[in-house]
């Protein structure tokens, strides 16, 4: 039985602020895995897109499926229908010959559809927990994300579970021994090095009793401090740590990407990313700039987010209560006593820009001046508050086109009508 795999956007995750905007929520990373990767990987089973809002149709991302709208796709298939929202574990291989709901603790989270079986209604898919039941349904093993911050709170856990079970793939271990070069200690014990033609020089030290794993091509610098016995370390394709660093697992860091110095512990790093400075528990989704001083913490950012020199955020209220985030939809209270910014694609921040805790910026926002960002800026804003006029479309696809070109990466026409039709659904409502 030919089988395939979609995730779909519900109401709840098209209001993901401030990313829902620009990507589909599929596209977000949870651990080491974006959602759709994860859920492909759990299922065994081919992937075919993402059913997202409309603005979003034609989004694709390096080895993306794309994301698709208004359409029924793979009838002649058995299609596994999930919410990008539902993070299933060992879910089961045989599924009925009938249309039957997918339920975690009860409630409804998609569903599995037969071959010719249609698409449930557009309001079901907005809302599965309220669609009519179907007599049959799979109790599935997993948990629902509710709110874009669980993705901040679940980093550092879901992150060190992934590369402890090899996620990513790690490379193959080095020649000169069965299990990957090992540096041991007194006691006989130490860190194991996975590497694919890369090592360590002589000034850089390795710590704890986890494992490092270099990509081809890593590059670690003498200076350089690595600490795995919080978690693992991966560092992928190419990627160049510059001495003087501290790296503090469990960590990730993308193809491509640059460590100019400092400490970063606990986080996903994206590819292409250039980074500095004091990051913690934090994820960058890809090709962000954080080139000078600054601290980043429990914090999301992005893709394409470049943060002047010493922009710094806060992760900690004065008085210690819980962090409230303020979205389109009012304060929420996230009951996190930590939480820092969440940052969405295209930001720009000028030199000292200081983060609230629990700050959410809009995509396409360009943030200067000596004002300190409200706690809510909405998209597209050419200034640091929400009164701030409009970043003049023109102006904002032309600083987008600059940006990726200098890392070699094209604005795609479908990319960029993405952008145009976010930055008209915002001026419109403006």
């Amino acid at each position: 039985m030919s089988i395939r795999l979609y995730l779909f956007d519900d109401a709840r995750a098209r209001r993901w602020e401030p990313f829902a905007l620009t990507r589909p929520a599929a596209e977000l990373v949870l651990g080491a895995l974006r959602l759709w990767e994860r859920a492909a990987r759990a299922w065994g089973v081919q992937y075919g897109g993402h059913l997202a809002a409309d603005r979003l149709a034609g989004f694709s991302e390096d080895e993306s499926p794309g994301a698709l709208v208004d359409s029924d796709p793979g009838r002649r298939v058995h299609r596994i229908l999930v919410s990008s929202r539902a993070v299933v574990r060992n879910p089961p291989r045989q599924l009925p010959a009938v249309p039957a709901e997918l339920r975690i603790d009860g409630t409804t989270v998609g569903w599995s559809l037969p071959s010719g079986a249609p698409l449930p209604h557009r309001r079901d898919i907005a809302d599965p927990a309220a669609a009519p039941r179907t007599e049959a349904g799979l109790e599935l093993d997993g948990f629902v994300l509710e709110h874009v911050w669980e993705l901040v709170a679940r980093t550092p856990g879901q992150l060190r579970e992934d590369l402890e079970a090899g996620i990513p793939t790690p490379p193959a271990p080095l020649p000169s021994s069965g299990s990957g070069e090992r540096r041991t200690g007194a006691g006989g014990s130490g860190p194991a090095i996975s590497s694919s033609g890369s090592s360590l020089p002589s000034g850089a030290h390795l710590l704890g009793d986890g494992v490092l794993t270099l990509g081809p091509g890593a590059a670690v610098d003498p200076g350089v401090l690595l600490d795995t016995g919080p978690g693992p370390i991966v560092l992928g394709e190419g990627v160049r740590v510059c001495g003087p660093a501290r790296l503090e697992g469990p960590l990730y860091v993308g193809p491509g990407s640059t460590i100019l110095g400092g400490r970063i512990c606990a986080s996903y790093v994206g590819r292409g990313c250039r980074i500095r400075g004091d990051i913690e528990k934090s994820v960058l989704l890809g090709y962000d700039n954080k080139a000078h001083g600054g601290f980043l913490g429990r914090s999301y950012l992005g893709r394409w987010v470049n943060l002047g020199a010493m922009t710094t955020n806060s992760d900690l209220r004065n008085d210690y209560r819980d962090v409230k985030v303020r979205t389109g939809d009012g304060a929420v209270p996230t009951g996190l006593t930590k939480l820092g910014c969440l940052v969405g694609d295209h930001v720009k921040t000028g030199i000292g820009t200081l983060l609230n805790t629990g700050a959410v910026i809009g995509a396409g926002c360009n943030l200067f001046g000596p004002a300190v960002p409200t706690s809510y800026l909405p998209p597209f804003r050419w200034g640091a508050t929400p009164e701030a006029p409009l970043f003049e479309l023109h102006r904002f696809l032309d600083t987008a086109e600059r940006v990726m070109s200098r890392r070699g990466v094209r604005l795609t026409p479908e990319m960029r009508a993405v952008l145009e039709r976010a930055w008209l659904s915002v001026a419109g409502a403006d």
